[in-house]
This record gives structure tokens, sequence and C-alpha cells, in this order.
């Protein structure tokens, strides 16, 4: 592969990546930017305490109903979030398996543009796994499994336009 095919698939590479996280954030804007981390409730400011850290007894019951409240609110945030960050997950591998199979099977694409889409799917793959992996998404386990047997399709089918000949 000479260099000018090489910058193209690295242009192609280098757009993909962030159009597809950039996506996400759009069509699932729900705990991105200043909604990413939950805002808690601090029962320390709200109720006393004396030097020692501890409630002040006449506040001790309402101190502790505070920490109860706040933590019941955090553990509905978290479930929440995990659930949108496995939607995303599945989102984002469905497309990035509809590129790769695009990639695969349109015999019209050029092998630099196809390269390009199959590494930057590959990387995009690779990325949202990294980030979303603590989701635990059954769909998007699935499609990751999919994509895998795309991923060795596609070495297999395309590996001999890529590979210098001797």
């Amino acid at each position: 592969m000479n260099w000018t095919k090489f910058i193209y698939v690295l242009i192609i590479v280098l757009i993909y990546i962030p159009m597809i996280f950039l996506g996400a954030n759009v069509f699932f804007p729900k705990y991105t930017g200043s909604d990413r981390y939950y805002d808690f409730e601090d029962c320390y400011r709200k109720y006393p305490v004396d030097r020692v850290g501890e409630a002040l007894p006449e506040r001790d019951a309402e101190f502790e109903q505070c920490q109860l409240e706040s933590k019941d609110a955090r553990d509905q945030y978290d479930k929440e979030k995990k659930a949108c960050e496995g939607n995303k997950y599945f989102f984002m591998s469905l497309f990035t398996l509809l590129v790769l199979l695009i990639a695969v099977f349109l015999p019209k694409l050029q092998d630099t543009v196809s390269m390009g889409l199959f590494l930057g799917a590959i990387s995009t793959t690779f990325f949202s796994t990294w980030i979303y992996f603590e989701s635990g998404s059954k769909l998007g386990f699935a499609t990751l499994v999919v994509i895998f047997f795309v991923t060795l399709f596609f070495i297999n089918r395309k590996k001999d336009s890529f590979l210098p000949k001797n």
C-alpha cells in the first residue's frame, strides 16, 4: 500500500471514530456533559456535625435519613445511567456492524475506502467496548460477537488486496 492510500485510510478512520461517538451523544444525550455525574445532596453541609465528624444528637436521625435518601437516589441514578449506556453501546455497535457489512459486501468500494471503514469500525468497536464495558449490555455483546465473525470474514476475503505482492 503506498503512502497516498495510507493517508486516505487514515483520514477515513480519523473521521469515522469521532462521528460515531458524537452521534451516540447526540442521539443519547442523557448522562452526558454536566449530567454525567450524580449531583448528590451533601448531608454534612445540610446538617451540622461536631468536630469529631459525628452528627449532633438533635440532628442524628435527620442526618441518617438524609444519607439514606441520598444513597437511594444515587443508586437509582447509577441504575438508569447503566441502562442508558447499555443502549448507547448497543446502537453504536449495531451501526458499526452495519458499516462493517457495507465494507465487506459492497463491491464498488475502492480498497482504500473499504480498509478505512474496516479499521474505523474495528477501532470504534474496541474503544466503545472499553468505555461501556460496565454497562453489561447483552444485546451489545451479541452484536460484538457478530462483529468478530464479520471481521474474520473481512480479513479472509480482503487479505490479498492489502498484502504486498512479492
